[in-house]
């Protein structure tokens, strides 16, 4: 057993040793990214899940880092990113710290929207300011809107207010503004109807879809809320503006999804998760490979 003060050395430790990043609650990693864990294996690489904020694992031992199912970040997201720095000071790390530090705060939906990409229109609220919901919406010409944490998983901190309903979301608001970035964005009906389309890709090259609907009555499309999820192909429209939110990234990446949903005029952006997202690799046959091959390049 390791000591309580002792250093945690990777368990496959060999020529080859890729960390596959996790978090407390998923130690084992959540059952997508096994597949990739084992993917790995078959290669023949050691491969191994470890958890992000375990003071003891020796992560410059490994060959290196893959950031997968750190679900748990949002919450103290600083400390995340000097983990983060502190990994990549020591292995390569994927996607690159530079990405970390960009993506996991939404106002990259802003800068997006500045190199052209179709997105959903975003007005961030930095924490310690104070504003009306009503100026917000007023200069935007918004009706029902979703309001939620800049830093954000899983919905932190979401909630839909109708047009007649914005005394609750000022509340919502006013209770969180003191120490969060929030999010106003218009709500886009779409969303409930057709849901979600996630593309991912592996090194920039499209690898699959799903759709991702929410359950009847509901706006949300996350498995938490009970949405479900289903392959899909995706439409030219769609491809075209995935490809655009990739052209405005400048790092280079080992994996990407791209959520969209319809918009007014076409489809736009959602999210743009280069992170920690599910790659949804158990519905596409061969996914799961064609990722390991990505890290095993990477690792050589």
């Amino acid at each position: 057993m390791t000591g309580s003060g002792a250093t945690r050395t990777p368990l496959c430790l060999g020529p080859m040793t890729i960390v596959l990043a996790t978090s407390a609650a998923l130690p084992g990693l959540s059952a997508d990214d096994r597949l990739l864990l084992r993917a790995l294996r078959t290669l023949g690489l050691a491969a191994e899940p470890a958890v992000w904020e375990d003071p003891h694992y020796d992560w410059a031992a490994a060959t290196l880092c893959v950031v997968r199912s750190t679900w748990d970040y949002a919450y103290r997201r600083q400390e995340f990113l000097a983990w983060a720095q502190r990994v990549a000071e020591a292995v390569p790390l994927w996607n690159p710290s530079p990405i970390v530090v960009w993506n996991t705060h939404k106002q990259y939906l802003v800068d997006l929207g500045t190199h052209g990409v179709p997105t959903v229109p975003t007005r961030v609220l930095p924490a310690g300011s104070w504003t009306t919901l009503a100026d917000v919406c007023a200069e935007r010409e918004w009706g029902e809107v979703i309001l939620k944490a800049a830093v954000a998983q899983t919905g932190r901190y979401l909630m839909r207010v109708p047009a007649d309903q914005r005394d609750a979301g000022q509340r919502h608001l006013d209770r969180l503004l003191p120490s969060e970035d929030m999010l106003v964005q218009p709500f886009l009906p779409g969303v409930t109807s057709e849901g979600e389309t996630s593309l991912v890709y592996i090194d920039r090259a499209f690898s699959h879809a799903v759709r991702k609907q929410p359950a009847a009555g509901d706006f949300r499309v996350h498995d938490d809320f009970e949405g479900s999820v289903a392959p899909v192909t995706p439409t030219p429209a769609q491809l075209e503006v995935a490809a655009a939110a990739l052209a405005a990234v400048d790092e280079p990446l080992l994996y990407a999804r791209v959520d969209l949903v319809p918009g007014p005029d076409g489809p736009v952006v959602m999210e743009l998760e280069l992170v920690e997202p599910a790659l949804f690799l158990g519905t596409a046959p061969g996914a799961a490979e064609r990722l390991a091959e990505a890290v095993a390049a990477r690792a050589g």
